[in-house]
């Protein structure tokens, strides 16, 4: 009976290593976006509201159109069809 002291390296050792280059990719794309966020901010809604009335009434502008009424901030977080539902 012979005893060998030779020992190879486990084949599953290269797949570790893609995992771990993998593990390590998307912990700094998570850092990347964390870090873009917190450079923006949070922009919300309201954003959104900003540049779609702005966008309506540079159209209406541009097609001769007369301008629409006035709304509210507050108005402009319900949808045009549920704003006169009262």
């Amino acid at each position: 009976m012979a005893m060998c002291a030779h020992h190879d390296k486990p084949s599953s050792g290269y797949q570790m290593t893609g995992v771990a280059w993998s593990v390590l990719v998307m912990g700094v794309s998570l850092a990347i976006i964390f870090l873009l966020w917190m450079w923006f901010g949070y922009i919300g809604p309201k954003f959104s509201d900003e540049v779609l009335i702005e966008q309506q009434a540079a159209l209406r502008e541009q097609y001769g159109f007369e301008p629409l009424p006035a709304i509210t901030p507050e108005e402009a977080q319900i949808p045009p069809s549920l704003r006169n539902l009262k």
